[in-house]
């Protein structure tokens, strides 16, 4: 409810210069209609219709600033800030708008603007969430440093949505700091309330996919399927790992798992499943060929 109240009475502030000068328009129209026609009214009807025009204009600015507040995007990110027609906030919705359409490139280059030339008009809510959303465009582009060093500015200007720890040990661990990535992955899943909880296991699982170290992560994956957590990306996971550590038999198994539980993009997951297992043959191969070549030679 308090948000609610603060959130209207934030639009009836910014309704209030836009709600004047459109009242004032109208007024002026009124004015001008009555001299073409030649009509003859009382001066306290026309400030009856001067406060009834403004009355008029800032309620139906206030309702339309207030409908507005609602974000086309990410609107449990962004809340309440960049409501309104001001520069910051035009700049702002432009910005996430190309984020949104894959263009991060150019999104990150209105965010950085942005930041630059709005920063004294912009509240400390404001600032955190442009450096969060800074910080997800480095992430998507492969910039892990950069990205880290916007999420932790973010942080520290107050952001405070449970997204933000979540990809902060993403990028720890990209980065390849495994061991503290980790430790902050657990933060996540010590948080009850967290809905990203159920992608730890399967993210610290691909974290060690990367690190090319199959077996730990095996043990991560195995965790998400017992716990059933993202399930499908799990047992893909597994699939992979088991893979790669040579058991076919069983990899084969759990990516079939993965397609009758929908893993997510599987033709993307089958292409990439087909790949490592044509690199797993060839290195048997390669393998079976040298031990045959030195068995020849003795």
């Amino acid at each position: 409810m308090r948000k609610f109240f603060s959130r209207f009475a934030a639009a009836v502030v910014q309704a209030a210069p836009i709600g004047s000068l459109l009242a004032l328009i109208l007024f002026y129209i009124a004015v001008l209609s009555a001299e073409l026609l030649r009509a003859e009214i009382s001066v306290q009807v026309w400030l009856a219709a001067l406060v009834a025009l403004h009355v008029f204009s800032l309620a139906v600015m206030t309702l339309y600033i207030f409908a507005a507040g609602t974000h086309k995007y990410d609107s449990d990110i962004v809340g309440s800030s960049f409501v309104g027609f001001s520069k910051k906030c035009r700049s702002f919705d432009r910005a996430l708008e190309l984020h949104f359409n894959h263009r991060v490139t150019a999104s990150l280059d209105e965010f950085k603007l942005l930041a630059e030339e709005q920063s004294d008009r912009m509240t400390t809510d404001e600032k955190a969430i442009v450096s969060f959303y800074t910080g997800r465009c480095y992430e998507q582009l492969g910039f892990y440093p950069n990205a880290l060093i916007c999420y932790e500015r973010a942080a520290e200007q107050g952001f405070r949505n449970c997204i933000l720890p979540f990809l902060t040990a993403r990028c720890t661990g990209a980065n390849g700091d495994a061991e503290q990535a980790v430790a902050l992955y657990e933060k996540v899943l010590g948080d009850s309330d967290s809905p990203f909880r159920n992608h730890v296991y399967v993210d610290i699982g691909r974290m060690y996919l990367d690190r090319n170290e199959p077996s730990e992560a095996l043990s991560w994956f195995n965790k998400g399927i017992e716990n059933r957590h993202s399930l499908p990306e799990a047992y893909g996971g597994a699939a992979i790992a088991q893979l790669m550590l040579g058991d076919l038999e069983e990899s084969d198994r759990l990516y079939r798992a993965a397609l009758v539980s929908h893993i997510k993009d599987p033709n993307g997951f089958t292409e990439y499943y087909k790949r490592i297992l044509s690199s797993v043959m060839l290195k048997k191969d390669t393998q079976t060929a040298l031990k045959w070549m030195n068995n020849e030679k003795n």
